[in-house]
């Protein structure tokens, strides 16, 4: 304790110097606190392995000012709540403090309970929350504080993988689809000539729903968001807001396959194979609009996605795909802005997404198709040549379609490729497979950073 000893003897001199020197002219404070605290930039260390074997190290820098640091006055805690990168080098660390009232800033060693003089020149080790004291300019106190560097443990761009247990439910399923409706995942397949579905938040327990004895019923089924789920079985029209009660919307459906939903409207198909909406919910359809000949429309293998257009908060952005007979090896994708607000501003319409000779990245032909969208773009994967395909990723809107290697399927997934099913939230991916029952968790770890923040 020498240390703090001549700290403390030499506040208590300058106290005093300050006192006799002129008391109108000075005055020492009883109150401090620490108000504001930084730190500098510092280095990242990412690490890889060399086409001899050998670990090579990276060393990049990390922008300090880039991160705010909160104190809580409550607890004495100050802390980064927006993590600093993995492979962060907080060890060598320089700070700064700002004390109220001129407050006297120490910090206490690593290694023992010595207090030394806090000068933003050091580099001080933060591998460890680090405990601060400051003195009152009148040589009170003090008080102390922890303060704690935050630093991620996984790699912000790594895509992670949760098994949960089996379900016996989903097993049972022999073809399935899922969505998302109010933070719940739903589940319906085929069972015993019927559309059977279960339903859970947490996938771990799932919850039986009434049972729909039309066993395409599934394949008709679209999510109007945060209002319900839409399905046309036995020839009615019909929506539920929990999968339990179910509302018939007309018996008199003038359409023949639901394929998607906007925010605010319905899509189906005619038995002409024509694109038929409804502003309504269901209760009329009007015949769409479409830039290109209807036979292109994709009839089988359907899959959409329906996201806010990234352009303005007043229209959406449907895409849909498929597999058209008349068109060749890739497959059929068309798009719609939809509208609210703009007085006709932008085009509404279905516009067929071409593929011509400069962009030969198309989205393959795939059975059991799902698109999902997530991360400002959108994924796809499927079926193809009797195995689970590689997840391609468009960041055009459905223009191009790359193979991304961050995204890929479970490595243990042994799910069954003619039944399984995915759905997402934005922020985590559901896949769930028929026969073995296998539910997956997925994430970005970026995008679960965010949620927790």
């Amino acid at each position: 304790m020498k240390t703090m000893c001549g700290l403390l003897t030499a506040m208590l001199l300058l106290t005093s110097c300050l006192k006799s020197d002129d008391d109108s002219k000075s005055s020492l404070s009883n109150d401090t606190a620490i108000i504001a605290f930084s730190v500098g930039d510092m280095n990242k260390y990412t690490y890889s392995t060399s086409s001899t074997g050998e670990t090579v190290a990276t060393k990049t820098t990390v922008k300090g000012s880039d991160y705010v640091f909160s104190i809580d006055e409550d607890n004495h805690h100050i802390f980064n709540a927006d993590s600093l990168p993995v492979g962060t080098d907080v060890k060598h660390v320089v700070c700064s403090v700002s004390s109220l009232n001129n407050g006297v800033v120490l910090i206490k060693s690593l290694a023992s309970d010595s207090l030394f003089y806090f000068t933003a020149s050091d580099s001080l080790d933060f591998s460890r929350p680090r405990e601060f004291f400051v003195y009152a300019s009148d040589g009170t106190g003090p008080k102390s504080y922890t303060v704690q560097l935050n630093v991620h443990q996984e790699e912000g761009e790594q895509f992670c993988w949760i098994q949960h247990a089996n379900s016996e439910e989903i097993a049972s399923l022999e073809a399935m689809k899922a969505v998302m409706l109010n933070k719940s995942i739903y589940v319906y397949g085929t069972k015993g000539g019927k559309t059977v579905g279960y339903k859970t938040m947490d996938g771990k327990t799932w919850t039986p729903l009434t049972e729909i004895n039309d066993k395409d019923a599934y394949q008709n089924m679209v999510v109007m968001q945060d209002d319900a789920i839409y399905m046309i079985a036995d020839g009615s029209l019909q929506k539920t807001t929990d999968g339990i009660t179910w509302k018939v919307i007309t018996n008199d459906v003038d359409v023949k396959r639901l394929i998607a939903a906007s925010y605010t409207e319905l899509y189906a198909y005619n038995d002409k194979n024509k694109i038929m909406f409804s502003f309504d919910k269901g209760e009329t359809w009007i015949e769409d609009e479409w830039d290109e000949d209807f036979s292109w429309l994709p009839t089988e293998e359907l899959a959409y996605v329906c996201v806010p257009l990234r352009m303005t908060a007043y229209a959406d952005y449907i895409l849909l795909a498929g597999i058209s007979p008349a068109i060749g090896s890739v497959a059929s994708v068309w798009r719609k802005i939809v509208e609210y607000d703009l007085q006709g501003l932008l085009e509404d319409k279905w516009v067929y997404m071409e593929r011509t000779d400069d962009n030969l990245l198309g989205l393959p032909q795939l059975k059991n198709l799902i698109l999902l969208a997530y991360d400002d773009g959108v994924l796809a994967f499927g079926e193809e040549d009797n195995k689970f395909s590689p997840i391609y990723q468009s960041r055009d809107n459905g223009i191009t379609w790359k193979k991304n290697t961050r995204y890929r399927l479970p490595d243990q997934f042994k799910g069954n490729v003619a039944s399984f099913a995915a759905t997402t939230d934005g922020k985590e991916i559901w896949l769930v497979s028929g026969g073995t029952g296998e539910v997956w968790q997925g994430h970005l770890n970026r995008l679960a950073w965010e949620e927790q923040e």
